[in-house]
């Protein structure tokens, strides 16, 4: 990807031309499982970076060969790396981007985009194309120059549903919840207690199944405070309190520490 910042005494313009990936044919037996059928993924050549902020690119495109079914019980993953750790560089100089799905602000500690294909998606007659582009910091300050960083993707055949957990505890990862793809848009304060909203825990991939927190109180954890409503799916005992559905992002009430630790341990679904 290559950026060339153009300039003039009235103003500033920015073009930039420079490759972002290529076509992928693709043969399914190389990655983790093993398959008989073969897919491409579809990746454009080029990206022209208009300015700060989203550039869009075509899309990310995967479908099966012609007379090739895809297997149901598994999905295609597609993944990216960065060679400049997701900066376009220039000499010394640099400016920072975010691989995603969509429009947002840029965000030098935001995880890069990754696809997941479903069987389904693949066996489309004409495959299935998912957003892609890049989200640029301000480079209205940077000197002109070409601009450049390599993107490599990886594609992978996984079963189409596989299970993963995190475990946070605040002795070992602090007070805030931001660990392998787990958010919570509150921290803990001093004593270990949390107050929930409406927007509790997210994970950026897959869904919760089942959230466990131990703590000194979760009696109050099913309990929307801001709009005292029940919060369906939570169940209490002594100290555990357990959580179980299938959400992207979970709800959640208060979360008492009172100075000991609490332990959190979240079930996804990928």
């Amino acid at each position: 990807m290559k950026m060339k910042k153009l300039t003039s005494i009235a103003l500033a313009a920015a073009l930039a031309i420079g490759t972002f990936g290529f076509s992928v044919p693709a043969n399914a037996t190389e990655p983790l499982v093993t398959t008989t059928t073969d897919y491409v993924i579809t990746i454009p050549a080029t990206l022209n970076v208009a300015n700060a902020g989203w550039n869009a690119t075509d899309g990310i495109k995967a479908q099966v060969k012609s007379g090739d079914t895809f297997d149901s019980s598994k999905k295609l993953t597609v993944t990216a790396e960065s060679k400049n750790n997701w900066a376009l560089k220039s000499g010394d100089n640099s400016v920072g981007y975010n691989l995603a799905t969509a429009t947002g602000t840029y965000s030098s500690t935001a995880e890069p985009a990754s696809w997941a294909f479903s069987a389904v998606e693949l066996n489309e007659t004409s495959g299935t194309n998912k957003a892609m582009g890049i989200i640029v910091e301000d480079y209205s300050s940077m000197p002109a120059g070409t601009y450049q960083d390599t993107v490599t993707f990886t594609a992978k055949v996984k079963n189409a549903v596989t299970t993963k957990t995190v475990t946070f505890n605040t002795d070992t990862d602090g007070k805030t919840i931001n660990k392998d793809g787990v958010t919570c848009s509150r921290g803990f304060d001093t004593y270990n207690n949390l107050f929930g909203n409406s927007s509790g825990f997210s994970v950026s991939s897959g869904q919760f199944t089942k959230i466990e927190v131990t703590a000194d109180d979760v009696s109050m954890i099913g309990m929307d405070q801001e709009n005292n409503n029940t919060i369906e799916g939570w169940s209490t005992t002594r100290g555990t309190a357990t959580w179980t559905g299938k959400s992207s992002t979970v709800p959640f009430g208060v979360i008492m520490g009172n100075s000991g630790s609490v332990t959190i341990v979240f079930t996804i679904e990928e």
